[in-house]
C-alpha cells in the first residue's frame, strides 16, 4: 500500500520489507490510511524534487523519525520529549540515543514536516490542542498545540519527562506547565536571558551564554536521573559533531543558492534540511552523507531551475514547513528565493567562539546564528542578509502565533527599505498553523509584489 510512498522517501526495497511490521504498526496508530498515503504521494511529487537522491533522503529521515516516535514506548524503556527550537535538542538527543533504550523526540516538529508537509492532516492535532487549554485565536504556538493534541489522542506515548524550551520565547514553558497539569508528566524547563538590550546583538554577552549553559547542565542531570544512566561524554561529542555536519551542509547550499541563476532547487526542499538542525533524528547521518550539495551543483551547471533565469530575487524572513504549497505559489508568481529565515551565516557567527567549554561554545554559536532573541537582532540580521545576498526585494512575515518573530515585521520592512534601498512587503502567516493563511489567500499580494519587482528590475537594466 505504501511502497511507492516510501520509495519516494528514499527507502530501498529491502529496507521497506524489513521495516514493514514497524511501519504497519506506526501508520495504524497514527491513523494514516490508504487515502492519506495516496495524498502523500501526490504532495511529495508536487512540492519536492524527488529526482534528487539528497531530497529523497531528507524525506526518508523525517518519515523514519515519525515511525520511531509512534513506537517509542514499545521499543524503548524511557521516553523523553522536548520541542523545537532550542540549542539543546539536536546534540543532546544524539547523546541520549547513545543509551540504546531511551528515546528523545520533538513531536511537534516531526508532525509539522510529515503530517503537515507530506500528508496534509495537521488540523485534528491543532484542534485537539485548542480544546485542551490553548484556545483558538489566542496566538498559541502550533508546535505545542500538536504536542498536547498528540498526547491526548495517543499518537505519541506519554513521556517520562518533558524538556520545555524557553530559550527563545515563553510558549514552551507555558505548554510544559499545561502538560504537567493535564497529565502529571514531570517537566524540566530551559529558560534563558531574554532581557537583551536594544542593539546588543550581534555582540553576545557572557551572561546569556553562561546562564543557558548552566540550565542545559541541569537538564542533563535531570535526564540522567530519569533514565538511570549517566549520558556518555562521547555521546555529547558525537551529537555536537553530527549537528555541526548538518550546519556545514546548509552553508554549502546557501553559498550555491546565493550565486545561482536560475534558482536550482525549491526552498520547500531546503526546509526539510533546515528544520533538522535542532530536531532529534536517529537517522541524521543518512542526510549528512547524502549527495545533495553535489546534485545542486550539477543542476546549476546544467542551467536548470524552479523559476525562470533572471527572476527577481527575494529574501524570505520565514519558512513554511507545514505548507510547501506557499513556496510553490511564490515560485509560480516568478520570484526566486535564494535565502530564507536564518539560512545565511553572518560574519560574526563565523568567528571562533571565545568559550572553550563545548556546551558554552554551542550556545554562543546558537545565539550568534539565531537573532530571534532580540527584536533589534532580527532587524540587524534581515538588513545584513539582504545586503550580503544582493537581493531585489524582501518578504517580512508576521507570524501571528510566534512570539519570537511577531513583534517587529513592520520595523524590518522599514529598515530594509531605508538601509538596503529595496522594496519589502509584509505577509501574515500562522507559523506552524496555516489554517487562516493558506497559499491562495496570500497569492494576490505576492503576485503584485513580484510584478513590481520585475518592472523595477527591468527599468534598472534599461
Amino acid at each position: 500500500m505504501y511502497t511507492e510512498l516510501l520509495t519516494l522517501c528514499g527507502f530501498e526495497p529491502a529496507e521497506i520489507e524489513k521495516e514493514r511490521p514497524r511501519i504497519d504498526k506506526a501508520f495504524q496508530k497514527l491513523g494514516i490510511g490508504e487515502e492519506d498515503i495516496r495524498r502523500g504521494e501526490a504532495r511529495i511529487k508536487e512540492y519536492f524534487d524527488v529526482e534528487l537522491e539528497g531530497v529523497r533522503k531528507l524525506l526518508g529521515v523525517w518519515m523514519k523519525e515519525l515511525v520511531n516516535m509512534a513506537l517509542a514506548r514499545e521499543e524503548n524503556r524511557k521516553v523523553i520529549m522536548s520541542e523545537w527550537p532550542g540549542p539543546h535538542t539536536g546534540f543532546l538527543a544524539k547523546a541520549v540515543h547513545a543509551v540504546e533504550d531511551v528515546y528523545f523526540g520533538t513531536p511537534g516538529m516531526v508532525f509539522t514536516i510529515v503530517l503537515g508537509g507530506i500528508f496534509d492532516k495537521l488540523n485534528p492535532l491543532l484542534e485537539a490542542g485548542e480544546e485542551l487549554g490553548q484556545v483558538p485565536g489566542s496566538a498559541h504556538c502550533g508546535l505545542f498545540q500538536m504536542q498536547v493534541g498528540a498526547i491526548e489522542k495517543g499518537l505519541i506515548p506519554v513521556p517520562d519527562l518533558i524538556v520545555a524550551p524557553g530559550c527563545v520565547c515563553d510558549a514552551g514553558a507555558e505548554a510544559g506547565e499545561l502538560i504537567h497539569e493535564l497529565y502529571g508528566i514531570p517537566v524540566v524547563y530551559i529558560d534563558a536571558c531574554l532581557d537583551w538590550q536594544w542593539g546588543e546583538y550581534p555582540q553576545i554577552g557572557t551572561r546569556q551564554v553562561k546562564y543557558i549553559s548552566g540550565k542545559l547542565a541541569k537538564v542533563r542531570r535531570r535526564i540522567e536521573d530519569v533514565i538511570g544512566y549517566e549520558i556518555p561524554e562521547e555521546g555529547l561529542t558525537r551529537g555536537l559533531a553530527s549537528v555541526a555536519k548538518t550546519a556545514r551542509l546548509i552553508q554549502t547550499l546557501v553559498k550555491l543558492m546565493a550565486k545561482a541563476d536560475p534558482q536550482p532547487i525549491s526552498q520547500a526542499d531546503l526546509d526539510l534540511l533546515y528544520f533538522m538542525l535542532a530536531t532529534p533524528l536517529r537517522h541524521r547521518d543518512e542526510v549528512n552523507e547524502a549527495p545533495l550539495a553535489d546534485e545542486v551543483t550539477k543542476l546549476i551547471q546544467q542551467g536548470k531551475g524552479v523559476v525562470p533565469r533572471g527572476a527577481p530575487r527575494v529574501y524570505s524572513a520565514m519558512r513554511f514547513a507545514s505548507n510547501p504549497d506557499i513556496w510553490k505559489m511564490i515560485q509560480e508568481v516568478g520570484l526566486a528565493v535564494p535565502v530564507a529565515l536564518l539560512d545565511w551565516l553572518p560574519p560574526e557567527a563565523r568567528q571562533s567562539s571565545q568559550f572553550t567549554d563545548p556546551i558554552e561554545g554551542l550556545v554562543d554559536s546558537a545565539y550568534r546564528t539565531t537573532p530571534a532573541c532580540t527584536a533589534s537582532g532580527n532587524i540587524w540580521y534581515d538588513v545584513e542578509c539582504c545586503k550580503a545576498l544582493n537581493v531585489d526585494g524582501a518578504i517580512a512575515v508576521y507570524p501571528f502565533s510566534c512570539r519570537a518573530y511577531a513583534n517587529n515585521p513592520l520595523m524590518v520592512v522599514k529598515a530594509i527599505k531605508e538601509q538596503v534601498g529595496i522594496p519589502a512587503m509584509t505577509l501574515e502567516y500562522g507559523g506552524y498553523d496555516c489554517r487562516d493563511y493558506p497559499a491562495g489567500a496570500l497569492r494576490t499580494r505576492v503576485e503584485t509584489f513580484a510584478e513590481m519587482l520585475r518592472v523595477r528590475k527591468a527599468s534598472k537594466v534599461g
